[in-house]
């Protein structure tokens, strides 16, 4: 008697067990599931909210969204416009003097959601605009066209970070890849996810697990990566330089004339051109992988 018990026990689990997952998969086929905070699959709703041209100039510009797709779009006019798919009674759109915010939430998801959608907004800015956008999202990509005059400071939680170009950038990011075109100057902290920049002149770069690329640095860079490959294809230095790698290797190709400092503990350290006499000096540690400069 007691088996059988035990046994029906274990029936009566098993099939909760395979209810749960038919749900869970259901949902993610569905591309609209949710549990608590972890999202999958969200796609971005079209139902057209908020559409607002504005004639004034705004030097700061503040987006806080929660779960978004979020566009910085250069206007066809002199005027910046705003405009969000959503739902309304989730989404705040004020100005105050040259501030222009825009606060995007959802309805609370307790359990098992679906056919959870997340909000869009749609930036459109002069493309001399000059002024500073805050963007704090935490699911979600960012999607920048080229401001060279704007700078940007981001901070996201999961998403993709895509900035065609600005005056100087800050980026944090936990999970998702960062890549920038152009920019003056760019300091970023990455936890998961690649980091490549095309052209530059001062990098900071700080990551935990997920390659490093940069095509093109004309001044200085700090790299730092703890598990992750690091590459740098064409770097012409005017300030002392340092590149810092716990697992990976490290590959330079083009650079300037300057002293390479270079060691690994387990690798192989390999310098086409070193110039002893330089005045800048470029300090590379590498503590599992190999270190090759292709000069």
């Amino acid at each position: 008697m007691k088996n059988r018990k035990w046994i029906k026990t274990l029936i009566v689990l098993l099939s909760v067990i395979m209810i749960i997952l038919s749900i869970f998969f259901v949902g993610l086929l569905q591309n609209g599931f949710k549990f608590k905070m972890f999202k999958m699959g969200l796609q971005s709703s079209n139902e057209l909210i908020f559409d607002q041209t504005y004639e004034e100039k705004f030097n700061q510009i503040v987006i806080d969204a929660t779960t978004s797709e979020i566009f910085i779009k250069k206007s066809n006019t002199e005027n910046s416009k705003v405009v969000v798919y959503g739902e309304k009674e989730y989404t705040f759109v004020t100005t105050n003097m040259d501030t222009l915010n825009i606060t995007t939430s959802e309805k609370s998801c307790i359990g098992f959601c679906f056919h959870q959608k997340s909000a869009k907004i749609e930036v459109y800015l002069p493309e001399e605009y000059d002024g500073n956008m805050t963007i704090k999202n935490d699911y979600g990509d960012i999607s920048i066209d080229e401001f060279l005059n704007a700078s940007f400071d981001i901070e996201e939680d999961c998403g993709d970070v895509f900035i065609l170009g600005a005056h100087t950038v800050k980026v944090d990011n936990k999970y998702g890849d960062i890549e920038i075109e152009k920019s003056s100057s760019a300091t970023i902290n990455e936890d998961c996810g690649d980091v490549v920049i095309s052209n530059i002149n001062d990098a900071t770069v700080k990551n935990s697990y997920g390659d490093i690329l940069i095509k093109s640095v004309t001044n200085s860079f700090y790299l730092e990566n703890n598990c992750g490959d690091i590459e740098l294809n064409n770097i012409d230095l005017k300030k002392d330089s340092y590149i810092k790698d716990d697992f990976g290797d490290i590959k330079i190709g083009n650079t300037s004339e300057l002293f390479i400092d270079a060691k690994t503990d387990l690798g192989k350290v390999n310098i086409k051109n070193n110039y002893n006499t330089s005045s800048i000096t470029l300090k590379i540690e590498n503590n599992c992988g190999d270190i090759k400069v292709d000069n």
